[in-house]
């Protein structure tokens, strides 16, 4: 029989906290904010809060772009207000998981800023920089939020930084010791604060194909999509090992991974018994009216509730066969309400 984990017995229910609870009429969702209304979230019987990213950011990409791990962003409050939301959690038996984005930064995280200022910076090797000597960008790969993966460095002709979202969240080189040694540090603070886990975003990302090789265009664009060089690629495991080995698995920490594209055959690496994480979001029916999942601006599927039914017992028996978890959800923040998402017929939403 499996082992039983705490994390089990949660519920969970996700705070956006912009939109949450304003406590200081600025227009603007606060720590604060959710703090005043943890009495109700109890009530609800809601033993869990994901709390999607507080952390100081440029707000480009709604706080995943990170330009400081260990600050809050002051729209949200202060490193103060978190550690007494944690605090307020704990006395009504509430647990804190937070995001974790650690595929990427901002672009205005000191880093990155280190990175720019000075070629010969340690925190150049932090991120990925190609350099061509034929004035064009170092391949063809299309990011997922559209365009080239590549952004010129200011004043070095050639030279160029990688992305696989927008060009102001530069991609981690999860390939250099020295920078998954400053992650690991970073998770262990905040666990060692008292969070009891992480959503973990875009975390299929971490490798790429070294050989950085452009593909035969997907697109009318000339571009092909990253996820084909830069999503679920051979060594990730490595990367998601030592993760795990070196946060996660000291602290027995929740972890619910957005994994997008993960084969079948590996599914067993990702959430059996000795899984990289505790579970990951089950996308295979939360994206079906999406034509394509890496590329949303594609459009909208042709499905039907049998494909809907289909899906929803395949992943469950998939799951089961490698004694595994999912995470199991109808929307999230990246998600439309799931009314107009699975009954699109606005005649029959009421």
């Amino acid at each position: 029989m499996a082992q039983r984990h705490w994390w089990q017995d949660e519920v969970v229910y996700q705070i956006y906290p912009r939109s949450f609870q304003d406590s200081n009429h600025d227009g603007i969702g606060d720590i604060q904010g959710v703090i005043s209304q943890l009495d109700y979230i109890q009530s609800l019987g809601i033993t869990t809060i994901w709390l999607s990213p507080v952390y100081k950011s440029p707000m480009v990409d709604m706080g995943y772009d990170i330009s400081d791990y260990q600050d809050i962003d002051p729209q949200f409050g202060s490193l103060t207000d978190f550690k007494a939301l944690l605090t307020a959690a704990s006395e009504r038996q509430i647990k804190i998981v937070m995001d974790l984005v650690v595929n990427h930064t901002s672009d205005q995280h000191t880093w990155f800023k280190q990175a720019l200022a000075d070629p010969a910076s340690p925190y150049r090797e932090f991120y990925i920089f190609k350099t061509t000597t034929d004035g064009t960008v170092p391949n063809n790969w299309r990011s997922i939020f559209g365009g080239s993966t590549w952004t010129p460095v200011p004043n070095e002709p050639g030279t160029y930084y990688f992305h696989t979202f927008a060009s102001e969240q530069p991609d981690l080189n999860w390939e250099n010791p020295a920078l998954r040694r400053a992650i690991y540090d970073m998770v262990n603070w905040w666990l060692d604060l008292g969070v009891a886990g992480f959503r973990i975003d875009a975390i299929t990302h971490l490798k790429k194909d070294l050989d950085w090789a452009s593909l035969p265009a997907d697109g009318s664009d000339g571009l092909a999509s990253v996820t084909k060089k830069g999503q679920n690629r051979p060594g990730i495991e490595r990367f998601l090992s030592e993760l795990k080995a070196e946060t996660f698995a000291k602290y027995d920490a929740v972890t619910i991974g957005e994994a997008y594209g993960v084969p079948q055959q590996d599914l067993h690496q990702y959430i059996g018994p000795d899984g990289y994480f505790s579970m990951i979001f089950d996308f295979s029916y939360m994206n079906i009216e999406v034509e394509n999942v890496d590329e949303w601006y594609r459009g909208r599927s042709a499905w039907t509730t049998s494909d809907l039914r289909d899906l929803l017992f395949e992943s469950q028996q998939q799951v089961q066969a490698i004694e595994g978890y999912l995470g199991n959800v109808l929307e999230n923040h990246d998600q439309p309400r799931v009314l107009s998402k699975l009954v699109p017929n606005v005649a029959y939403q009421n």
